[in-house]
């Protein structure tokens, strides 16, 4: 029997514990206007994801360590935007293809050949995530462009900001398909919001020394960017693989129309408990019926 598809909302993991093992409401939500300068419709299916391959480290630090936030940086001229569009209005996204190649070649693949098309959000859960892609609108099917399920893309550039696209998964490794999930919450927690304000008070302190003698500090790992956004603007943090053991691939971003997914979260739900098993999903249905693909016209 296929698993259920889900999200683990654990307590935070000890961020030091982390690094052993890996190193071998704001209110009004920070977006831009829907009316975002785009070019013609796309005739092709964009190969964004032939990227090139990516620079040899020398070190564990250099291989771990970027302050290049690619959710935080400006659009460019030529970027590919696609537009889903719900029942409930449209959101726009940008993809990250250097950092997450196979999951944003599922996406934009399904996306193009209209295999989300009529499927629903099953699960959508306020100051969460709203959660979609599962062609049964169950939460317990959908396969990759591929045919199989497929395993974790794990860039310490990319974080669970509020607006961030993922893929959902199992607790199993390799269980990657086709379903996907928004990040809506507005509010990281007291727990978190108190230790990053103590990392921005001590970005150069040095967070570990690698096998290899590198080392690297907080700011490094955590820039004071990723923290102010997460404080100011909310996000998932205890979905990274900073501090997760079950920890999620993120492969895109909203841009536009987070306005929708806040309307969407806030749909009336079925009760939920052992007895039901669709808890968090829409009474009525809310569905994507289609996408769009524009070039960012600058």
């Amino acid at each position: 029997m296929t698993k259920k598809f889900f999200l683990k909302t654990s307590p935070i993991i000890l961020l030091l514990g982390i690094l052993l093992l890996t190193a071998c409401r704001n209110s009004t939500p920070n977006q831009e206007p829907i009316n975002i300068p785009m070019g013609p419709a796309l005739t092709a299916l964009p190969q964004i994801w032939q990227v090139p391959p990516p620079p040899e480290h020398a070190t564990i630090a250099e291989e771990l360590i970027s302050r290049e936030l690619p959710q935080l940086t400006p659009l460019i001229p030529g970027e590919l935007l696609v537009t889903m569009h719900t029942s409930m209005g449209d959101i726009v996204f940008r993809f990250f293809p250097t950092e997450a190649p196979l999951a944003v070649e599922n996406f934009i693949t399904h996306a193009w050949n209209g295999y989300y098309n009529g499927v629903s959000f099953h699960r959508v859960m306020p100051d969460f995530m709203v959660q979609g892609g599962c062609p049964e609108g169950t939460g317990m099917a959908g396969e990759s462009i591929w045919g199989q399920t497929f395993g974790q893309e794990l860039s310490p550039q990319l974080r669970h900001f509020r607006g961030a696209l993922a893929m959902a998964q199992t607790r199993m490794p390799n269980s990657i398909g086709s379903q996907f999930y928004v990040v809506q919450n507005t509010d990281i927690g007291g727990m978190y919001r108190s230790e990053f304000a103590r990392m921005l008070q001590t970005q150069d302190e040095q967070l570990y020394e690698f096998p290899d003698g590198s080392t690297m500090t907080i700011g490094e790992m955590f820039p004071a960017a990723s923290l102010d956004y997460f404080i100011e603007n909310g996000g998932t943090p205890f979905l990274d693989w900073h501090f997760s053991e079950n920890p999620h691939t993120v492969f895109g971003h909203v841009v536009a129309g987070m306005d929708v997914v806040d309307a969407i979260v806030g749909v009336e739900t079925e009760g939920g408990g052992e007895a039901n098993p669709f808890q968090h999903r829409p009474v009525r249905p809310v569905l994507i019926n289609g996408f769009s693909f524009n070039e960012y016209a600058g």
